[in-house]
């Protein structure tokens, strides 16, 4: 079940109830609505459905009075203010009649209520007014996010509670557009407990929520404190390598979209123009490639492009033998019908090409064995490493001129998480022989001043006393076993390390999640939840490294029945890596997994998060 056309279908068929009925529609929009219609529409799909023009709430408005308006706006007072403005007096009147939607539960708050009653003018224009429940943004099929000011320090400590009321009823549209109510499990943190148990009791007063027919649907949610490594460490996938080293936009500023880019086409004239393109599953190529390695990718765009330009017949007539996809780009930017699909493939030449010269330009490739190493405490021969090789190779690195600030300080900082019992005069010699500059060392002391790294997810299966320096994963000797495992079955040796909700997300699967770590928030309720593990068989095949077997009977039997969804809701942020393994597991588990977070990150983003802080 895809997220994002659940939301799609929900805005259209409320427009459709409208334009059915009313033949002159104009929509209006505030900046948080405006997001979230971007997201999930295009303008030409709202054109489609009836919707003539859509403008925003808080510009200059021609008056439209022979037109009926839909206000598409979020609940707050201010928003309600500016459509009440439209509706000063019966002669200055911008529209004819009016149907408001708010994205989100106004609840309780009698004033926006208050304001709206006391309108009798605009009372008489109603025709209709309703929450729809879109108050987030629909990245993806599987992924969703949240727009707002905060930065990850901001929640440790959180130092104003009421904005997990505000991230209470975002979530709780999430479950209302995939129409389930779900059990509740939690990291037991202080900071996901509160929010768990204000969720909880969101959920439950939330009257109109259409139950899933399965009575085991469930939300895990944790904070980013479950897994640190994942903010720094390169992931070499084509989506997470573009976003991490190419600093695409995450996030809506002035007057720039989320996640476009810029590039330089070649057009008929043999002159460069410049294009501007979205990175989203509405791109075939992007949806079909966005989780391959980035090699993989280059390659099998060479060969798709080369190929078609050898079938087409004026290529042929050429008889040239093309060099590059570039060059194949260009014997076929005359054809006006192909022009569509040209541009869409200069696109991905251009984002392969930037990748690779940055990759060498910054010599990210070298880094990236070590990150692995450091990270998963095993070579890419399979052996287990110790501190004294994994120091070495972190001071090769941090003591070299080849690398720059940021890439030293996401292996310092790789480092600093990795190991237990690094005192801080060792902290501080090692941060001094990077010469970073002033900023680098205050945003890795700031960091590791929140202390994520500190509430490592694994148990101690062989408590010590040791003060010894020790790897996170020394005890976890499953862990070891299983990297060693993937090192020797890896295509790729910088693609061993994976985010630890993959290990979540699988004891969720085979019932072995720990309740002390992970318990419910309603105990008495869990007990209904459907506690069948699968069998011996299956638990064999799950865990078997990178090579995933599912047997045909098993498969048929789950698609018979209506799926399991799971949403793993991350308090801080989500990454790229982790958004890969959501699909990947869904796909391999035959369940609907979903994940999403208060943000979307990368290194760059983090790094630009903490030089707002005051002390910079």
């Amino acid at each position: 079940m895809s997220l994002k056309e659940n939301c799609r279908e929900r805005i259209f068929n409320v427009i459709t109830k409208i334009t059915e009925k009313s033949k002159y529609v104009i929509m209006i929009v505030d900046n948080n609505a405006y997001k979230i219609l971007s997201m999930i529409c295009k303008n030409e799909e709202l054109l489609e459905k009836g919707v003539s023009l859509i403008e925003l709430i808080d510009t200059a408005r021609s008056s439209l009075q022979d037109f009926d308006c839909i206000y598409f706006i979020s609940s707050d007072i201010q928003t309600v203010d500016f459509m009440l403005n439209d509706f000063k007096n019966e002669k200055d009147a911008k529209y004819k009649n009016i149907h408001i939607l708010f994205t989100s539960n106004i609840g309780k708050n009698s004033k926006i209520i208050d304001l709206i009653a006391n309108n009798d003018f605009i009372l008489k224009r109603i025709k209709s007014c309703a929450c729809i429940n879109l108050n987030f943004l629909a990245y993806e099929s599987r992924i969703f996010y949240f727009e707002n000011n905060l930065n990850l320090y901001d929640y440790y400590p959180l130092k104003n509670s009421d904005i997990l009321f505000e991230l209470s009823s975002k979530l709780l549209s999430v479950c209302s557009c995939l129409k389930i109510s779900p059990y509740i499990r939690y990291q037991n943190s202080e900071l996901c407990r509160k929010f768990s148990e204000v969720f909880y009791n969101s959920l439950n007063n939330m009257d109109k929520l259409q139950n899933n027919n399965s009575n085991d649907d469930l939300i895990l949610i944790l904070d980013r404190s479950i897994d640190c490594s994942i903010l720094f460490i390169h992931e070499y996938s084509y989506q997470s390598l573009c976003y991490d080293i190419l600093k695409i936009r995450v996030s809506y500023e002035e007057d720039e979209e989320a996640h476009t880019l810029s590039f330089e086409i070649t057009n008929n004239d043999q002159k460069k123009e410049e294009k501007k393109a979205i990175l989203s599953e509405d791109d075939e190529l992007w949806l079909k490639y966005r989780h391959y390695h980035i090699q993989d990718v280059n390659e099998i765009i060479k060969n798709e492009i080369s190929s078609f330009a050898e079938q087409n017949a004026v290529a042929k007539i050429q008889k040239k033998n093309f060099l590059n996809p570039s060059e194949a780009l260009d014997a076929l930017r005359s054809l006006p019908q192909y022009e569509s699909m040209i541009e869409r493939y200069w696109l991905h030449v251009y984002l392969c090409n930037n990748c690779f010269k940055i990759l060498q330009k910054k010599n990210i490739v070298d880094i990236g064995l070590i990150e692995q190493d450091i990270c998963c405490n095993v070579d890419k021969y399979g052996k287990e490493l110790n501190y004294s090789k994994n120091v070495a190779s972190v001071n090769s690195i941090i003591t070299s001129a080849d690398y720059d600030q940021e890439e030293k300080a996401r292996i310092l900082l790789l480092y600093f998480i990795n190991y237990v019992n690094i005192n801080e005069y060792d902290k501080i010699r090692m941060i001094e022989s990077a010469q970073l500059g002033l900023f680098m060392q205050k945003m890795i002391n700031e960091f590791l001043k929140l202390k994520l790294h500190l509430n490592y997810m694994y148990i101690d299966e062989n408590p010590s006393s040791s003060n010894k320096v020790h790897h996170v994963l020394d005890k976890n000797r499953k862990k070891i076993k299983y990297y060693k495992n993937i090192a020797k079955n890896s295509k790729y040796e910088l693609t061993r390390h994976e985010p630890n909700i993959k290990d979540l997300i699988l004891q969720i699967y085979t019932n072995t999640l720990h309740k002390g770590q992970f318990p419910f928030v309603d105990e008495i309720k869990s007990q209904n939840i459907n506690k069948v593990p699968p069998s011996s068989e299956q638990k064999q095949n799950v865990s078997r490294g990178t090579i995933w077997e599912f047997k045909t009977e098993t498969k048929k039997l789950l698609k018979d029945e209506k799926k399991k969804k799971i949403i793993i809701f991350i308090i801080g942020g989500i990454t790229y890596p982790e958004i890969r393994h959501i699909y990947e597991l869904s796909e391999q588990l035959d369940l609907d997994i979903y994940l999403g977070g208060t943000a979307l990150l990368t290194s760059n983003i983090l790094f630009n998060q903490f030089k707002k802080l005051s002390n910079f």
